[in-house]
């Protein structure tokens, strides 16, 4: 190697984009000392927040449920009460439901009777013809009167009611 003066010819070959670095009065290096001083802020600021997060973390769920707590009470309450309602409404439509199910299972004696009515009807009509066919009033005195097929049972005449 070649020396010229202070330089050295290996340097200016090997290392043309260094720059000369800078030094304070005590041979430290500045741009080191500046990053490292850069990078212990930055950990410093980390460890910072990393402590306090816990804390920040639980305030703000604080705060949130001191928000929302009422809102959360009067919800319960309305709820609560709808709940009621729906169920006295369940009560009402398993009530109706039971009755009409009752109801089906009457069809059949409601019809039974409803024939028994007709036939009744039928009979007391076919009695009443019978009865003031075989009437003859003899005495226009209430109350009695006289069989003409011979029979000897007095029977009372019948009453304009039951002709009908």
């Amino acid at each position: 190697m070649l020396d010229i003066g202070s330089y050295s010819m290996q340097s200016v070959v090997m290392e043309p984009s260094r720059k000369p670095a800078t030094h304070d009065k005590d041979g430290h290096d500045l741009e080191l000392h500046t990053k490292v001083k850069r990078v212990t802020d930055k950990f410093s600021e980390c460890i910072h927040i990393v402590a306090n997060e816990p804390s920040l973390g639980l305030f703000r769920i604080q705060e949130h449920v001191r928000k929302t707590l009422p809102q959360l009470a009067h919800t319960k309450v309305e709820l609560a009460q709808l709940q009621q309602k729906v169920q006295g409404s369940c009560y009402d439509v398993d009530y109706a439901i039971n009755a009409m199910e009752s109801l089906k299972e009457s069809k059949r004696p409601l019809s039974n009777m409803e024939t028994m009515l007709k036939s009744a009807i039928i009979t007391k009509k076919h009695l009443n013809d019978k009865v003031t066919d075989r009437w003859v009033i003899l005495d226009p005195a209430p109350n009695l009167g006289v069989l003409v097929s011979g029979s000897e049972q007095r029977l009372p005449p019948p009453s304009k009611d039951s002709v009908k």
